[in-house]
């Protein structure tokens, strides 16, 4: 089948000695070491690493959210402000952040909104039924449990289109249940529109289960320590969790993950 030309294509993102400082002086904190990372369009790469090692950050600075102390973000040789400009790029934070006053079916469809996007009532209301929401589309952040009010917000992400796609511990507030539906159903919606995305996350299977690529960080300062590629067939679903590639994988992530703490406490001790 032909491209649709009207369709944006999934953006390339390039960061460049990317590094990010807190602080100066004696208080100065390094949350991310010299960093340079393509991610290809078209691909879901997850980041994993221990808490406090700059996953967040190195997120918030694709985003253009945070600025960084050295280096610069390219996304299709622009500034993520751009880009952010543009529509095409969306965010969904651990805090859902919710205008309270509006139901969920306002929450999302605002998003379009501010985008300058047509309104698109079934799209939205399409969204709300696949992460779990369906019967709630006229209650308000108060009548929803924190599960639901973060499903609702990644509806919201998802209701522009977006080409970039950014999530921070998206399913974090989630019940384990609809967590590991979402880690199913969700992927299909961004697989289907071609969209770069990055994931952080703390969970090693799902890190393997959504992502074409997996990143492991250091302690802090965050550096990259392993660079894996996910070769899983798609779609994946409960049965990938089966098969040997998927074990090996979650093991080697997770050796990475042990010897990466270890050679940070060796060099503190040194």
């Amino acid at each position: 089948m032909a491209p649709d030309p009207a369709v944006t294509p999934a953006p390339e993102v390039i960061c460049d000695s990317l590094a990010m400082t807190f602080g100066t002086g004696s208080d100065a904190v390094e949350a991310v070491a010299p960093t340079d990372l393509r991610l290809h369009p078209g691909t879901m790469t997850a980041l994993v690493g221990p808490s406090g090692c700059g996953k967040s950050t190195l997120l918030r600075l694709i985003a253009g959210l945070e600025q960084p102390s050295e280096g610069r973000v390219s996304i299709d040789a622009q500034s993520p402000d751009t880009i952010r400009k543009h529509a095409t790029l969306a965010v969904a934070f651990q805090d859902p952040s919710l205008l309270p006053w509006r139901t969920v079916r306002s929450n999302v469809a605002l998003a379009r909104r501010l985008a300058r996007l047509p309104a698109d009532p079934d799209k939205v209301d399409g969204l709300i039924a696949q992460v779990g929401l369906a019967g709630f589309e006229e209650r308000r952040p108060a009548e929803l449990s924190g599960g639901m009010r973060q499903r609702a917000a990644i509806a919201r992400c998802l209701a522009t289109d977006p080409t970039l796609l950014l999530l921070d511990e998206p399913f974090g507030a989630v019940d384990e249940l609809t967590r590991r539906r979402l880690n199913f159903e969700l992927p299909r919606l961004w697989d289907a529109g071609g969209v770069t995305g990055v994931l952080v996350t703390h969970s090693v299977h799902e890190a393997v289960l959504l992502a074409d690529r997996v990143l492991v960080m250091s302690p802090r300062p965050g550096r990259i320590i392993a660079d894996l590629p996910v070769t899983l067939p798609r779609p994946r679903g409960p049965d990938t969790q089966a098969l040997p590639g998927f074990a090996a994988l979650t093991g080697e992530i997770a050796a990475h993950l042990s010897s990466g703490s270890e050679d940070t406490a060796r060099q503190a001790a040194e």
